[in-house]
């Protein structure tokens, strides 16, 4: 079986600076999380929230906020994965390369 393909969205930052990436979310089928894995050294995660834009007794869904700062100049990337805590392989997958500049 191939490998699913990601789209890598690219994007710039500043030392110091914080970014956000946003991206909708289905909480509708329960459990599902996002996951991000990146380099600690160039990157500290300031936050995660979700923020509800709908809420219909059967579906809930809005926007996940993930705030990032850049420690240090370069490239790195934030893998993302929506995972179930009862599945052990990932629903689905996002990419980000991020430039940090001074």
């Amino acid at each position: 079986m191939a490998a699913e393909k990601t789209e890598t969205i690219k994007m710039t930052a500043k030392v110091g600076k914080p970014f956000q990436i946003r991206f909708w979310e289905d909480r509708t089928k329960g459990g599902c999380r996002w996951v991000p894995t990146y380099d600690t050294s160039a990157l500290r995660l300031l936050g995660d929230e979700y923020e509800r834009t709908r809420n219909i007794r059967v579906t809930d869904s809005g926007m996940r906020i993930f705030e990032f700062v850049g420690v240090k100049a370069g490239q790195v990337i934030i893998e993302f994965e929506a995972r179930y805590g009862w599945k052990f392989s990932a629903e689905n997958h996002l990419s980000y390369e991020v430039t940090i500049t001074d």
